[in-house]
């Protein structure tokens, strides 16, 4: 009896490190894998064009990679609005789909970005609305977004929920909480993000959210500090 128990911790505490290592590199890998890919297309660009650049103004410009990955990024951006463009991305994305193992990453990866980014099917459903938990304490409330809702067989509601992180909202927490666990908020959803990127200062002055039954009206009475420049003293 002690040796099946003993077998039984030992395959839930596998399991349990299996699922842990699984959802670290969810999480890891797109990031990592975006990382290594704009620094591989801001070198090459650079090493492309810095010889090109050199041998006719005689200078070498730096972030000359980056200045022109960005632009590419910009005229991909308005291929992708054209009859052909849209035609060509297609042809790519439906090639990139076929490839084993990629095709998992690359496809959460482009659902992640384009709710965010606000284009694509998913984003006018992706966060329903935006509400207040207690996390990481319970004196403490971040901003969630709702993606779900679910009713169990007694009636109660419970929600899916995503909880970014600051500066990088896509970095976040999911989870599913009771209905009576949330705060109700009327902070928008393009709102929430502007918070969550810029640490809070991009706040809106006024929020209406739902404590305990009770509407509560926040009101901003200080703001940042804001660095004016010196004025040179008069000679």
């Amino acid at each position: 009896m002690s040796k099946q128990h003993g077998h039984s911790a030992w395959s839930r505490f596998m399991g349990r490190l299996r699922t842990l290592f699984l959802s670290g590199v969810v999480v890891v890998v797109p990031v990592v894998a975006s990382v290594l890919v704009l620094v591989w297309a801001f070198r090459t660009a650079d090493d492309f064009l810095q010889p090109i650049i050199h041998n006719i103004l005689g200078i070498n410009i730096i972030g000359l990679g980056i200045v022109f990955t960005v632009v590419i990024i910009f005229l991909v951006g308005m291929l992708a609005h054209n009859f052909v463009g849209k035609k060509l991305i297609q042809l790519g994305d439906a090639i990139l789909k076929r490839i084993p193992i990629f095709k998992q990453i690359y496809n959460g990866a482009k659902q992640i970005m384009a709710s965010f980014s606000g284009t694509g099917a998913i984003s006018r459903t992706a966060f329903r609305e935006v509400v207040l938990v207690e996390f990481p304490a319970n004196s403490m409330r971040t901003i969630a977004f709702i993606t779900n809702e679910y009713t169990a067989g007694d009636g109660h509601k419970y929600y899916a929920i995503y909880l970014p992180t600051s500066p990088v909202p896509w970095s976040g927490f999911s989870a599913i909480v009771a209905e009576e666990n949330m705060t109700r908020s009327d902070i928008s959803v393009d709102e929430a993000l502007k918070m969550c990127i810029s640490g809070m200062m991009l706040a809106p002055s006024q929020m209406l959210i739902n404590i305990d039954g009770k509407p509560v009206n926040l009101t901003i009475t200080k703001k940042p500090a804001t660095i004016e420049a010196e004025t040179p003293p008069s000679v």
